[in-house]
Parts: C-alpha cells; structure tokens; sequence
C-alpha cells in the first residue's frame, strides 16, 4: 500500500508498506523531489478555505454596513458608532488571527479589502450627501469615494485577465465566483493600510461630531457655538491629511508590482 504525505515543504514523503502473512509488516521510506505539486495543495486549501474566523469577522463588517448606514441618515448616532467602532476593531482582529493562526485564503485577501472599500464608501455618502447630515466637503468626499471607484475598475479588469491565464473557459458564473475560482490575491500596499486606518479615524471622529452637536444643542448657543467650532476646526484638518493620503495610496498601487498576484495554474 502506498502512502502519500505531504509536508510543508514542496518535497513529499511516500511510504511504502509491505505486508507479509507471516513476517508481520515492515515500512520502506523513500523522499521523492516533486516539484508544484505543493503549489496545487496549497491552491486547493485556499479554494476551500472561506469560512474560517478571519472572514467571518469579515463578513460581519459587511453584514454591519447597511445598518451603520440607516442609523446615521435617521440620526440614530450612538448605535452607527457602535456598529463602526466594531468594524473598526474587527477589521484589525481579522488580519491579526490569519496572520498568527495561518488561517489565509484566497478568499480573505478579497472579503477583506471589499468589506473596507463598502464601509467607506457607504460610511462616506452617509455623512456627505443628503439626507445625510452633509458634514464631509464634497471635493474630500470626491477623493474618497473616486479612489475607491478606480480600485474597484482595475480589480474587475485584473480578474479578467488573471482567470484568463489560469482558466481554459471564463463564464459568467465563474468569473463572479471568488471562493471556487481563485485567480489573483489582492495585497494592499503599506501607503493604503495607513490611510485606511486614518479614513476610519476621520469617519469615526464625523459621527461623534454629530453626537456632540445633538448633546451640545441642549446647552446655551454661545458655549455650544465656541465648543464645536473647535472640533469643527480639528475635523477640517483632518480631513485635509486624509485627502492627502487618499492621493498617495491611490498612487501607490500604479508604481507598486506586488499589489496584485496572479495564481499559477
């Protein structure tokens, strides 16, 4: 009977075993120098690999989008900050447990940057369009949500072109199809990480903003006045930096050569 165990390293280890009636069993080691074929086990746990905790977490925050977005429009604030506080905080939880437990997968390395894109794009109309309450500048909330647009342009042309190198057929089913038809891995580069955690950061501080302002309308117009136009002013320059570094991670992504992986065949 031949055993077939693969190791970590592209170099599996068959073992041989010959039974005999009357000798019992004895075991025979050889190491055979198999080169891809690790390459294709690892491709085939990454298809596999969606519902681990890293993209559950993932799944939550996209699951939370909606409703941070219905609560600030109807000006429900405390439970929007909840609901973006855990997203926040999950979307930090889930790089760190894939990182520490190994628990990557192709499909992590799309739900992860979709579920930011989605939080801050609807984060963002929410807070600069109406019904909204308008407190984002256009042109900030222009760079925001432009940046986003082209990312999202180059990843739909990047899965045509990876599934075309690593498929025979493309469909219409399998083209949308991330988790059983993995094609490239998405690696968002450092300038973006930053500027991710600062977007979270301007948005979080807008909706406290708002929280404040709901509180301080209580109080006399001229202590309210004076106490808001100073975070009214720290929120300005804010949202100077953020646009600033909306630039560069756009930016970023045109000069960088390991944004986007294609998976081998």
């Amino acid at each position: 009977m031949l055993l077939l165990t693969p190791r970590a390293s592209s170099v599996l280890k068959p073992t041989l075993l010959l039974r005999y009636p009357r000798f019992g069993a004895s075991r025979i080691t050889c190491r055979l120098h198999v080169r891809g074929i690790t390459s294709d086990i690892k491709q085939t746990t990454l298809k596999t690999s969606v519902f681990t905790l890293p993209n559950i977490l993932t799944m939550t925050r996209i699951g939370c989008t909606p409703f941070i977005c219905h609560y600030i429009l109807t000006n429900n604030l405390t439970p929007a900050l909840g609901l973006f506080a855990y997203s926040c905080v999950t979307d930090f939880l889930d790089g760190y447990i894939a990182r520490k437990y190994k628990l990557k997968s192709v499909a992590g390395t799309i739900l992860d940057p979709l579920a930011d894109k989605l939080l801050m794009i609807a984060t963002t109309i929410s807070l600069a369009f109406p019904p909204g309450p308008q407190l984002i500048p256009l042109p900030i909330a222009g760079l925001i949500l432009g940046r986003d647009v082209l990312l999202g342009i180059s990843a739909l042309y990047f899965r045509y072109a990876s599934m075309r190198q690593k498929y025979s057929t493309i469909s219409w089913s399998s083209y949308w199809d991330f988790f059983h038809y993995p094609s490239a891995e998405v690696k968002p580069t450092q300038i973006s990480k930053y500027n991710t955690f600062f977007q979270m950061i301007y948005l979080g501080f807008g909706v406290i903003m708002l929280i404040f302002n709901n509180e301080e309308s209580k109080k006399e117009d001229e202590e309210k006045t004076g106490s808001f136009n100073k975070l009214s002013q720290y929120f300005s320059w804010m949202g100077y930096f953020v646009a600033a570094t909306t630039v560069l991670s756009g930016s970023s992504y045109v000069f960088s050569k390991d944004a986007v992986k294609f998976l081998k065949k």
